[in-house]
């Protein structure tokens, strides 16, 4: 029981640096994903197209275009 104990305790710092690095990490992405979405934002976006997924020719719809 004691050993099973030192045990833990000797891989605690590894436990509290691998928990410390996964939160800065994820804080991070968050940050920088926030400022992408306010930069995108400002930025004017450009016309939309109308009817996007329509067939280019729908007289031909027995060809594979893959």
């Amino acid at each position: 029981m004691k050993q099973a104990v030192i045990l833990s305790l000797c891989f605690l710092p590894l436990a509290i640096i691998y928990i410390i690095m996964k939160l800065s990490l994820w804080l991070s992405s968050s940050v920088s994903e926030v400022k992408y979405v306010k930069e995108d934002a400002k930025r004017p976006h450009g016309p939309f197209l109308s009817n996007v997924y329509d067939d280019f020719d729908p007289e031909n719809e027995d060809d594979n275009y893959w």
